[in-house]
């Protein structure tokens, strides 16, 4: 009786440095928010300066501020070399800067350049790109709206081992400069490869998909689209807009979703402009908890919460 009373101690006390070593292997959490667009915000320090509203861009290669944000700092370029910036649908320039340390909760990044962007959003004072978030497993709680960072292949039990996940593959751009993250989605049996994209507050659909899926260009109006959105899009590129379509993703069900159908140049940039191809980010996966584990690839995607609500 002794030995067993002294080996549930034991236990009780393992189990107990176990819940002490699960919480100390969340290196950062912080609160986020999801924006009108869906896009996700949380808060940042820049050398001590804070907290800074960065929004979440898993297809931002490189973490960027704010002109507005770099005068706040007071931060001079670090170089005389321009820093090249792909966006949807144009590639530009961006002055480089050199803080000495980003902060996310407890956590400090070291070492980022920092790209420059005009002050053409007024939502945010920067974009966290995957430069800053490349090294950590990734966590969106949607239940608790917390953004966590945890530990690369972090052995131990984790809070979404047991969710579905869609596996990720690395795609660089064709001049291998800038490496994104894609998956494969489904749309009526129809799989294609997506971008995985943070920043997006729509999912999108290229021609060669939409197509595939039997929607014509002659099917789409041509006018009634925003005008903001043709500007991002380009004037001259056809733009439709498709309502009610369900996409699979790891095995999740995503109904009635509203998509983009255009030939935006990201998808020349990867080579993806003459096969169906897609963009999905928070427009299309906003409602749920995810962990994106880069160093094992792959999305974890969390339950459906309209599916846990009590009746």
């Amino acid at each position: 009786m002794v030995k067993i009373t002294a080996l549930l101690l034991m236990l009780g006390a393992a189990c107990a440095q176990g819940a002490a070593c699960a919480q100390a292997a969340v290196l950062a959490d912080m609160p986020y928010r999801l924006g009108a667009d869906r896009r996700i915000v949380t808060d940042v320090y820049v050398d001590g300066q804070g907290p800074l509203k960065f929004m979440l861009d898993t297809a931002a290669s490189r973490t960027m501020l704010y002109e507005r944000t770099r005068q706040q700092l007071n931060l001079s370029p670090s170089g005389s070399s321009l820093l090249t910036v792909y966006g949807i649908n144009n590639v530009g320039t961006a002055v480089p800067v050199k803080p000495q340390e980003l902060r996310l909760a407890d956590e400090a990044i070291r070492g980022l350049v920092m790209g420059v962007l005009p002050n053409d959003q007024e939502a945010a004072d920067g974009v966290l790109g995957m430069d800053a978030l490349v090294h950590y497993t990734l966590l969106l709680d949607h239940d608790t709206m917390r953004l966590k960072l945890l530990p690369p292949m972090d052995p131990g039990p984790t809070p979404y081992s047991d969710w579905s996940w869609a596996s990720l593959a690395p795609r660089p751009l064709k001049d291998g400069a800038v490496t994104f993250w894609t998956l494969n989605a489904s749309i009526k049996g129809t799989g294609m490869t997506t971008i995985l994209d943070m920043g997006a507050g729509m999912t999108m659909l290229n021609w060669a998909a939409a197509e595939k899926l039997g929607y014509k260009r002659t099917n789409f109006a041509t006018d009634g689209l925003p005008q903001r959105l043709r500007d991002a899009l380009g004037t001259v590129e056809p733009v439709g807009v498709v309502k009610g379509v369900t996409i699979w993703v790891g095995g999740k069900v995503f109904s009635d979703q509203t998509v983009i159908v255009a030939n935006a140049a990201v998808f020349r940039y990867f080579g993806l402009d003459s096969q169906p191809a897609a963009i999905a980010g928070p427009g299309l996966l906003g409602d749920r908890s995810l962990a994106i584990d880069f160093q094992n690839r792959r999305l974890y995607i969390g339950p459906d919460p309209r599916s846990q609500a009590p009746s």
